[in-house]
């Protein structure tokens, strides 16, 4: 933070100092407005866009390349936006925050977002923005690729390092100083050299900064609803998890056409278990369950615990020929597991089990028909498997 202060104090002296030699104050505030305008717009966009990008093109159709196409599309957007809120170096001279887009595409898409990103503004700036001169190649195209080639060397993909991101836009930096130094005459580029230098600088450790805070912002958030998803005691996902995976894998077989069946699980005399060693030991049982169902069953099958002793799977791509055998399998590993209890006995427990196929079953159905099946397995003597 005492970099960013004496940051603050070098930038204001020399914005003071330049004011003092404007001939009109008006002209003195418009680097201040223009500040304010590109420091308000680059926040916006950050919060708006991140937003978007969770909300609505994560959970999109998408592919991972689709989603960095539009991602990329976006931020080259938004560097044809900074062009219009660019802040005044001298007299002559204008700059903006255009390289910032281009770190920022790199940094969450890779090079797929990067490079469409550094097109559009590339293009927009030779030959839309001014036409096509010096300056416009210079500083439009040929500094964008540059920024781009840079950000590409050091940012990685979705990992924010603060050591990698002022490397790159030191550089960044660098390649608009010299096309300054190039392009501009006089004792003026001097001025303009240093100035910009400070305020993108800035602009840059305040973007790294807001990047970070959504980070960890979206890491929490994330933590928060997949707590509130899980079952406390086992970990796999509650009941009410267990109705949007339904409704998702519904929608899925809709689009895809592939088959899924619900399985329903009930440890027998369960009861019995709480009643004779205590709560505790029944706590036990259902983790080292769970962790058998884990075992058993795939990473593309969804495990639910609906309540007390009942679980229920999502069991992708299964139809009601291969659940028997998958089932069967189930019945068999926990009939020979041996259930640890914490005064360090062992138990031998069975489940009974009941399925249901869909779209051999309705929808509305099917959790219906799963749990009656799961109720004729047990009422028919226990530690089977029944088929709707």
């Amino acid at each position: 933070m005492s970099i960013m202060c004496y940051a603050y104090i070098i930038l204001g002296y020399l914005i003071l100092s330049r004011r003092r030699q404007l001939s009109m104050c008006s002209e003195g505030s418009s680097m201040f407005e223009s500040l304010v305008n590109n420091f308000t717009t680059l926040t916006t966009f950050l919060f708006l866009g991140n937003i978007f990008r969770t909300k609505y093109l994560l959970k999109s159709s998408f592919k991972d390349r689709g989603r960095r196409i539009v991602l990329g599309f976006a931020l080259g957007f938004f560097g044809v936006v900074h062009m219009y809120f660019t802040f005044p170096i001298t007299d002559d001279v204008f700059a903006d925050f255009r390289q910032l887009p281009i770190l920022i595409s790199v940094y969450l898409g890779g090079f797929t977002s990067g490079g469409i990103a550094t097109l559009i503004i590339s293009i927009y700036r030779m030959f839309f923005l001014q036409g096509v001169s010096q300056v416009s190649i210079f500083g439009g195209g040929i500094n964008a690729i540059f920024t781009l080639i840079i950000a590409l060397l050091f940012i990685q993909h979705r990992k924010l390092s603060f050591k990698r991101w002022l490397a790159a836009l030191s550089l960044s930096i660098l390649a608009t100083d010299i096309a300054f130094y190039f392009t501009l005459e006089g004792d003026s580029s001097t001025e303009a050299i240093v100035i910009f230098s400070m305020i993108v600088a800035l602009g840059g450790i305040f973007t790294y900064s807001m990047l970070q805070y959504l980070q960890k912002s979206g890491d929490s958030l994330r933590i928060l609803r997949e707590a509130a998803h899980r079952d406390f005691l086992t970990g796999l996902y509650n009941a009410r998890a267990f109705e949007v995976l339904m409704q998702q894998k519904i929608d899925s077989f809709h689009r895809y056409q592939i088959p899924f069946t619900l399985l329903m699980v009930d440890i027998d005399h369960f009861k019995k278990v709480n009643d004779t060693y205590g709560h505790a030991a029944g706590d036990a049982v259902l983790s080292q369950l769970a962790d058998l169902l884990r075992d058993t069953f795939r990473p593309g099958d969804e495990i639910a615990r609906k309540g007390g002793e009942e679980f229920v799977i999502i069991v992708d791509n299964c139809d009601k020929e291969k659940i028997v055998h998958i089932a069967e399998r189930l019945r068999h590993n926990v009939e020979s597991e041996p259930f640890l209890l914490p005064q360090g006995l062992v138990l031998h427990l069975t489940i009974s089990a009941g399925s249901a196929t869909y779209p051999d079953i309705d929808e509305e159905q099917l959790l219906n028909m799963a749990d009656r099946a799961l109720y004729r397995a047990k009422k028919s003597g226990r530690n089977q498997v029944w088929r709707a």
